[in-house]
């Protein structure tokens, strides 16, 4: 399985820039996302914001798309698993690392024309799935493992199905830009342990 998005794509021998260079074009390429989105961004555009130029670039990516998929998710960082004793605190807590990861304008404006492209791209798509999906879908599985054990859910719940509700909810609400992503959290949260519409008894 392929570690990143250049060795996903089939990158040919080149010399990979110095870490300063390499973390200047991928804060370039957030930031060319953020303003103008996936289908406008151009590698001209990137290296002129980060001081650099389009060889350099691309000897470690050699598609825009690759760069783009590195720069939005291969910066993410690992996810935390919470163990509070408690599935409402360990959820809230799993939760937020989403909605920090996905409210960002580099991701909302960047991932749909992203996306798009990653399904061409047998390759980059399982680099993304192993980056960041199965990560999630691992998180919330732990999380209801342990729920279960303790008592508090008898229910199974499918995680893949718990992360695509968190991962399409979340990308909604943070485009409309109305809630913080502390309520956004909570709201999140409350969907998912006790519903938005209670029920008369």
């Amino acid at each position: 399985m392929a570690s990143t998005p250049a060795a996903a794509s089939k990158r040919g021998p080149g010399r990979p820039p110095d870490l300063a260079k390499r973390r200047a074009i991928l804060d370039a390429t957030r930031a060319v996302l953020a303003e103008v989105g996936y289908t406008s961004m151009t590698i001209d555009a990137v290296a002129q914001r980060a001081g650099s130029n389009r060889v350099l670039i691309y000897r470690v990516w050699d598609t825009k798309l690759a760069l783009a998929a590195d720069a939005l998710f291969g910066s993410m960082g690992e996810f935390e698993v919470p163990d509070t004793g408690s599935l409402e605190h360990d959820l809230r807590g799993f939760i937020a690392q989403h909605v920090e990861r996905m409210s960002g304008d580099a991701y909302l404006k960047g991932l749909p024309g992203l996306t798009v492209e990653l399904l061409t791209d047998p390759d980059l798509f399982r680099w993304m799935h192993v980056r960041f999906v199965q990560p999630s879908e691992d998180g919330y599985r732990l999380i209801l493992e342990r729920a279960r054990a303790r008592g508090e859910t008898a229910a199974d719940v499918d995680p893949r199905l718990l992360t695509r509700v968190i991962s399409g909810a979340t990308t909604s609400l943070a485009q409309t830009g109305r809630l913080s992503r502390e309520a956004t959290t909570e709201t999140l949260l409350r969907t998912l342990v006790g519903g938005l519409i209670p029920l008369a008894e």
